[in-house]
Formats: C-alpha cells, structure tokens, sequence
C-alpha cells in the first residue's frame, strides 16, 4: 500500500512540471519607433547687437578700425533691413562727396561759365554770389533735374509701399533685402560680374573708406 502511493506521488509530481504557467500582466515590451533626442536651442542675437564684422557680408571694415567705421552708433539701432538703407545713403553722400571735393577746389579757380565771380572765395558764400546770377540758378535747377533723374533709377530698389506708416509690418520707407547697396548703376570694370566675390568686396570698402573721407574733407572745407 505504501508503494502504490509513493508511485502516485511521483507520477503528480512529475506532471505537474509540464503544466503551462500563466503569464503575468506586468511584463513591459520595449516601444517601437525612433528615441526622441533633445534638440540644442541656439539662443538668437538681434541684428542690433552683432558686430559690423558680421553684418553686410564685412564690406567696409578696414583698418585701423578693425571692428567697422561707426562713430555715431548708427549700427546699433538697424536691423536687416533698416542697415541697408544706411549703407545705401553712406555710399550715396560719399559719392557726392568724392566728386563735391575736387570740384570745390577747382571751380575756385577755374570757372568759365561764370567769369564775373571773383576767383578764390572759400565757403558758403561762393555759392551765394552765383545763385544771385541769372545763369547760375538755371545751372542750379539743371543740377537738380539731373540728380531727381538718377535718383529715379533707384526706386525699384525699395518696397512697394503697404500698411500702416510706422507700424512693424509697414513696408514704407523701407529697402529690399536682395539688393547690393549702390548697386543703382552698375557699370565700369569693377562691377560684380568682372570681379571674384573677394576683389568685389575689396573694391566695395575701398569706396567706402574714400568716400567717409570725402565727406569729412568736404565739410571741413566748406566750414
């Protein structure tokens, strides 16, 4: 009696080790799909406050100032688009500037259409004395028209006028961003199709550092 249930007892046992176990619910399968990384956030700097050596490509920084010619901090207060219209009209005064020196120092002299006025008057004056001539207003008013018909080209350089003036939005009085400041009249052999990117370049801020000459000669000049 006592074999017959220790074989009963090792038959249960023995089937009891292929029994199948039931599988728990707390077991976690790994998730498909790409791991989501953290992306590095690069903190953005105002046009405002990046130097003169990173803004307009670094045409016209030259020594001695190696960080850019602004002595009236006009940078500091231009985004973008605002900062092209300074350099357009920097290289517009300089322009005028460059032909208004060695113009002044001649005419003092050398004046065939106006020989009546006395030669070698410096200063405001001279300019006087020639508008109280009849001729010399015409010549005033030629000048004029010649400019406002220049200028004229440089129109399609700004925007289309749209939205309210002085509002953030507002495109009045504001520049195109593709454009090449001074670009109005591209021609000579020192234009950007002639030249590599680099003498490009160089040739852009050797006008500008005579041209910021010209103007500070021609005031001290006139003054």
């Amino acid at each position: 009696m006592f074999a017959k249930t220790a074989i009963l007892a090792t038959l249960a046992a023995s089937a009891s080790a292929f029994t199948p176990t039931t599988p728990s619910m707390a077991i976690s399968f790994p998730k498909l799909g790409k791991a989501k990384t953290a992306k590095a956030v690069i903190p953005t700097v105002p046009d405002e406050d990046k130097p003169l050596t990173e803004r307009l490509g670094g045409v016209g920084v030259s020594k001695p100032f190696a960080e850019g010619f602004d002595p009236l901090g006009f940078a500091t207060r231009a985004d973008a688009q605002e900062m092209i219209k300074y350099r357009e009209a920097e290289l517009k005064h300089g322009r005028v500037a460059m032909l208004a020196v060695p113009g002044f120092l001649l005419s003092e002299d050398f004046h065939p259409f106006f020989p009546n006025l006395p030669k070698w008057e410096y200063g405001i004056f001279a300019l006087q004395d020639t508008l109280e001539q009849s001729s010399g207003v015409v010549g005033l008013a030629g000048a004029i028209l010649a400019i406002a018909a220049f200028e004229a080209r440089s129109f399609k350089a700004w925007e289309v006028p749209e939205g309210t003036p002085g509002s953030e939005a507002s495109t009045y009085f504001k520049m195109k961003t593709d454009i090449v400041p001074g670009a109005t009249l591209p021609a000579g052999p020192w234009t950007s199709d002639k030249l590599s990117p680099e003498e490009f370049a160089g040739k852009q801020t050797a006008e500008l550092n005579n041209g910021r000459l010209a103007m500070i000669a021609i005031f001290l000049i006139v003054l």
